[in-house]
């Protein structure tokens, strides 16, 4: 039988609308499923990420750590691309007030912790080395320095992000071997075990150097704190690959890059980590984590560890803090497990940067972005908030936004730069919350990835750098990036920045796609609290194109946020909407959305299309903007699955988490913007694996 045949049949059969006795009690229409769904704590920042040692040089006196000897031992070289260049807290404490001119209102940087200063030919100066979880590398300054420099953040209004890396430390732990070994585990008596079994438990097998997978060497004790010298305390498998097969198995326990792989299924580990970063947030009252390599981390260690690191926040007093996870992955399917099944509350969004950048030049079809914001359903949770992921256009591992947008087919020069400009129209007046790389707002193009991405933004001895060529400006030569004055990407940045943070709908809001076909996307930009609607119109063509669309602000002028020409929708809401090429059109109702009572859903269940889920859906027959509040029973009681402000209107139900023939009774609750809500009939699903 085919997927949708059986899928008709199971629907004839088991979801069933309730009737009679022995039925749950009447559809909720309070708490959670008579609010709106809540905004993100990222909704409303604005992120600027900073590679510390390349940004700015405040104090020369540690540029090499404190050590004495050549480039090997110090890890400094500022004329090489591989070492350490002078970069230090002083430095950027010193420029977060052009940082906040920018627009910015948060600010990640990388790890400043102590690092295993150099390995395999290279220095740590990106931060990701680390041997001393619990002080700042002296090539960065002090504690004291970090301190200052995130009082002098929150002074300025600006909230602070550490890049929190949980999966690996510094090389220092050696093999016997170091290709990737899948052997079982045993414990110190020689009994096969399966680490998987003891996540979130308190006890743990014995384990010996010499029973483990690939038997390490008795490495020396240089780390901080203490317990991350046991050799134990790693999965000690070897390197994972990327050229040839790596299961799940490999991926979450090979040593990434040769780094010392974690055994986060550890309880000692687990908790050493979250008493670690806990005591970062207190003592600091930082504002958020960005989480590196979190794709190589246990399926189990996220839903233990952020809750402690949340706990740790609160007692601080910082209320909202936000984490964000690092996983390198352009499908937003796999992506969204993160957040559905290993509990990160946020990630960076890649497939958002692979579709943007192909659609700004002019390579993908505007279906794409719509359907990339549709399957923004798929990170909906019972958390109740809106997705507002991490966006981005380019970083220090995939190369920079100018890059990336000229290697989508650009190419250099002025169209380069105008598809630029482009792409941070995109960038900010879509949904997400928008991250630019330091260096990228004084046109920092670079030729690649990984080194060849982390140029400097003070005076660079790199001889290449010096010479690189530079979107809208020429080459820097010996000159620091302060002082190119108004470069027109920064002076971009700062009037998109005011843009959204005047206009609260795009400051956040919710989405509602228009049109997408073609090189043309049109979108709604809806704020609930107002009810306020912002339309956005985006053309990645070569022609002025007008198009009539749909808006739910019925017989209302609408004021030209970005453009020249202003319009009227009308009695129906049709709108006539001019967008030009690669200039984004921003058109704001000076009326509200009329709201009336919100129609019954109607619910149905029925197998995803993209996944083993089954997707619940309602339809609304309505075009005013509105929330549905998605509910399941179990246990005698209605919890919520999900609440979806944008259409189309999903939640999606996983077999995994019930017993195969379980039944279960689902709700929907539209809730209109005033607040009054409708209910749809309950219906009963049998529980069935895909």
């Amino acid at each position: 039988m085919s997927r949708s045949a059986s899928a008709l049949a199971l629907l004839a059969v088991a979801v069933l609308a309730l009737a009679g006795c022995g039925g749950p009690p009447e559809a909720p229409h309070g708490g959670v499923f008579g609010s709106a769904p809540r905004a993100s704590g990222l909704a409303g920042q604005r992120i600027y990420f900073v590679m510390t040692d390349r940004y700015a040089n405040g104090d020369p006196s540690n540029d090499r750590g404190g050590k004495a000897g050549g480039p090997e031992i110090t890890g400094y070289d500022p004329t090489s691309t591989a070492y350490f260049h002078g970069g230090d807290l002083e430095g950027l404490t010193a420029h977060l007030d052009r940082i906040k001119q920018l627009g910015f209102t948060s600010i990640w940087i990388t790890p400043p912790f102590g690092q295993n200063t150099v390995q395999g030919g290279s220095a740590a100066y990106h931060g990701y080395w680390i041997d001393d979880f619990l002080h700042v590398d002296p090539h960065l300054g002090t504690d004291a320095d970090f301190g200052a420099f995130v009082s002098r953040a929150h002074a300025l209004g600006l909230k602070v992000i550490l890049d929190a890396v949980v999966n690996h430390t510094g090389d220092v732990v050696q093999l016997s071997n170091p290709a990737y070994q899948s052997k079982p585990y045993r414990d110190c008596h020689g009994k096969v075990f399966d680490p998987a079994k003891y996540v979130g438990g308190t006890t743990f097998p014995c384990l010996s150097a010499k029973t483990m997978p690939n038997p390490p060497t008795v490495a020396p004790a240089i780390k901080r704190p203490a317990w991350l010298n046991d050799p134990t305390n790693y999965h000690d498998r070897g390197d994972l690959t990327f050229s040839g097969p790596c299961d799940e198995q490999c991926l979450e326990q090979g040593d990434f890059f040769g780094l010392d792989d974690l055994f986060t299924e550890k309880p000692v580990v687990v908790n050493g980590l979250a008493a670690i970063y806990a005591g970062w947030v207190k003592k600091y009252k930082l504002d958020g984590f960005r989480v590196d390599t979190a794709r190589h981390v246990n399926a189990g260690f996220f839903g233990i560890w952020v809750p402690k690191i949340l706990a740790a926040a609160r007692s601080a007093g910082v209320e909202n803090f936000q984490i964000f996870g690092e996983v390198s992955t352009t499908d937003p399917l796999q992506l969204s497990t993160f957040v559905r099944d290993r509990g990160l509350p946020n990630v960076l969004d890649f497939p958002f940067q692979d579709t943007v950048v192909h659609f700004t030049a002019g390579q993908v079809d505007a279906s794409q972005l719509a359907k990339l914001f549709a399957d923004d359903d798929y990170f909906r949770t019972a958390s109740d908030v809106v997705p507002s992921p991490a966006t981005f256009l380019g970083n220090h591992d995939l190369g920079r936004a100018a890059y990336q947008v000229a290697q989508a087919g650009v190419g250099t020069g002025f169209d380069l730069l105008s598809r630029l400009f482009f792409a941070y129209d995109v960038l900010y007046l879509l949904r997400g919350t928008p991250v630019v790389y330091d260096g990228d707002e004084v046109g920092m193009l670079g030729s690649g990835g990984d080194q060849a991405a982390r140029e400097d933004m003070f005076a660079t001895k790199v001889a290449d750098w010096q010479t690189e060529e530079r979107v809208g400006w020429p080459p820097i030569g010996k000159k620091s990036s302060f002082e190119v004055v108004d470069h027109p990407l920064e002076k971009h940045l700062e009037e998109l920045s005011s843009l959204r943070a005047a206009d609260p709908a795009l400051d956040g809001g919710w989405t509602i796609v228009r049109y997408a076909r073609g090189p043309l996307l049109v979108v709604s930009r809806i704020d609930p609290s107002t009810r306020r609607e912002t339309i956005v119109g985006l053309n990645s063509g070569g022609v002025a194109t007008t198009l009539n669309v749909q808006t739910s602000t019925i017989a209302s002028d609408w004021r030209p946020l970005r453009g020249d020409v202003g319009a009227h929708s009308s009695g129906t809401g049709k709108l006539a909407v001019r967008v030009d090429p690669l200039i984004a059109t921003v058109l704001e109702a000076r009326h509200q959305v009329q709201v009336s009572a919100p129609p019954k859903p109607q619910l149905t269940v029925t197998a995803d299309a993209q996944s083993n889920l089954w997707t619940v859906h309602a339809a609304v027959g309505t075009a005013e903007p509105l929330s549905v509040a998605f509910g399941v029973y179990r246990n005698g009681r209605w919890t919520l699955l999900a609440n979806d402000p944008e259409p189309p209107y999903r939640a999606f139900l996983d077999p995994a988490r019930f017993k195969d023939g379980a039944k279960v009774d689902v709700v929907a609750v539209a809730r209109s913007l005033d607040g009054r809500t409708a209910g749809s009939k309950v219906l009963r699903y049998t529980v069935r694996s895909r």
